[in-house]
């Protein structure tokens, strides 16, 4: 499996992640082969008017297509401040709405389930918060794996996002003159 593209910005109150979709050639090579192989045998079965094979060919054709998509060129951005977490979804022209959901005191983060047992070892992340009553909720998931230093990069740029800042603003400070 090789690694996915992540990238991350923080710019003091926002935490922005994108991560995108990276298969290696061979895979890239099996994807396009086997639509191929799919939409040839739709049209071939609708040439020679067999419709039960059209059919099963035009939706496994469409499956595959989908997940193709999804693995050549799937994306997802999350972008989380101290309040609300807001996800989308891109797969090359195919677009997901931005979808809002609130966070509660703060965002943890919980890499699970190594793959791989060469390096670099891939992890999936679960953004989890604590709702009204302190029990712990599962907010995000994403559906890309990322590489373990990854995982422990985006938990490190939410700890700034939920450190509380001290500046020390020497202007205001009281004379005392005693």
């Amino acid at each position: 499996m090789s690694p996915n593209d992540l990238s991350l910005d923080y710019d003091g109150n926002n935490v922005c992640i994108t991560v995108k979709s990276r298969v290696s050639m061979t895979h890239r090579f099996f994807l396009i082969s086997s639509n191929l192989a799919f939409l040839g045998m739709a049209v071939l079965a609708v040439i020679f008017q067999m419709p039960a094979v059209a059919f099963a060919g035009i939706l496994f054709l469409a499956f595959f297509l989908r997940h193709s998509l999804w693995k050549l060129y799937g994306r997802e951005q999350l972008i989380i401040n101290k309040r609300l977490l807001t996800y989308s979804h891109s797969c090359l022209f195919f677009k997901t709405h931005l979808q809002t959901r609130q966070a509660g005191k703060k965002i943890t983060v919980i890499p699970y389930e190594l793959y791989g047992q060469h390096t670099p070892k891939m992890v999936n992340v679960i953004f989890e918060t604590c709702n009204v009553n302190n029990v712990p909720e599962n907010v995000y998931e994403f559906s890309l794996p990322v590489q373990v230093e990854q995982a422990e990069m985006i938990s490190y740029m939410l700890s700034l996002l939920y450190l509380n800042k001290v500046s020390f603003d020497f202007n205001k400070t009281r004379i005392c003159l005693n």
